[in-house]
């Protein structure tokens, strides 16, 4: 019985339309928009603060010796750093692959 529904399942997604996303006529879209502005600041905000803190103690802990707290203050620098670059880049890398079909 599976294998009779595993063709008739990939039959159906073959007919599917091309879909373009659209906004027009959602009650609330701007809503939605203003709260993923906020989260996409809250993000920024957040590696920024990781990126400072992590340079903070990454410089301090090298400086009186202490390598084990060096190398955690580096991975949170870096780690603020690589969430500012996913943060930023996020809404061209959706659209890309919205666009692409």
């Amino acid at each position: 019985m599976t294998l009779r529904l595993v063709p008739h399942f990939y039959g159906i997604l073959a007919q599917i339309e091309n879909v373009t996303p659209s906004t027009d006529g959602l009650p609330g879209a701007e809503l939605w928009t203003r709260i993923l502005s906020w989260l996409a600041w809250g993000g920024l905000a957040g590696s920024l603060a990781s990126l400072f803190i992590g340079g903070a103690v990454w410089g301090l802990a090298h400086a009186g010796g202490n390598s084990m707290q060096a190398s955690k203050g580096r991975a949170f620098a870096l780690g603020g750093a690589a969430g500012a670059i996913v943060t930023g880049l996020a809404p061209t890398i959706v659209n890309n692959l919205a666009g692409a079909s």
